[in-house]
């Protein structure tokens, strides 16, 4: 019988594959047998024993995910307020960013994963072909920091109305989401970036790109 912490290492070691294949090749494209082998789990029940079922293991890895981040996000915006000083649209945007792309001492951060958190093309192809799941267990986890972003963020805008800003700001997480999942994808590709993502400046354009993104005129 497996003991404790045994049973700890192969259940981190089959999220760890699990996210990883997900992440490279969708979620409908990676079978039980795969992770199983992927994480060196002979026991081919090994997925029943420690999560029941695919889509349990699933959910856990987005429950994971948005712990994460929220965790991250919100020592994040804790530091930003410690500040005293006037938080602008683009501290909140730097650290939306910053808290994907660079390693922050969480204790449940893959290391085998190397580019921030390494979650979010699998956060990606979640939220496009299992929107339901998804949603469901974003309801559940529940991300007080977002709301701290759009607070920080509409109180920078005093003159863009409310429902525009909460607008903006969807679009901008969609669009933060997959440009930080081409630089995931890229890293994985090629250990240096490429020519964009290895850019020493490239996540500071990012972040001035989306930024005035958020300030741009309201059309009459």
């Amino acid at each position: 019988m497996a003991k404790p912490a045994e049973d700890e290492d192969t259940r981190e070691r089959l999220k760890t594959s699990a996210i990883r294949l997900f992440s490279r090749h969708g979620i409908d494209g990676i079978s039980v047998r795969a992770i199983l082998n992927d994480a060196g789990v002979k026991n081919s029940a090994g997925i029943h024993y420690y999560f029941r079922t695919k889509d349990d293991l699933i959910r856990e890895l987005v429950q994971d995910a948005l712990k994460r981040t929220r965790r991250a996000r919100n020592a994040a915006l804790d530091a930003l307020e410690a500040r005293g000083t006037p938080i602008t649209v683009r501290d909140v945007v730097d650290t939306i960013l910053r808290v994907e792309t660079t390693g922050t001492g969480d204790p449940e951060q893959r290391t085998d994963l190397p580019i921030g958190f390494g979650h979010m093309r699998f956060i990606s192809v979640m939220q496009l072909n299992h929107r339901d799941m998804f949603i469901a267990a974003v309801r559940s986890e529940g991300d007080n920091s977002f709301e701290r972003c759009i607070e920080h963020i509409a109180t920078a805008l005093p003159d863009v109305p409310r429902p525009v800003v909460n607008r903006r700001m969807i679009f901008f997480f969609q669009f933060a989401q997959a440009s930080l999942s081409a630089r995931e994808a890229a890293f994985v590709l090629d250990p240096t970036g490429g020519k964009l993502w290895g850019d020493p400046d490239a996540l500071d354009g990012l972040t001035e790109t989306l930024t005035a993104a958020l300030y741009c005129d309201i059309p009459d």
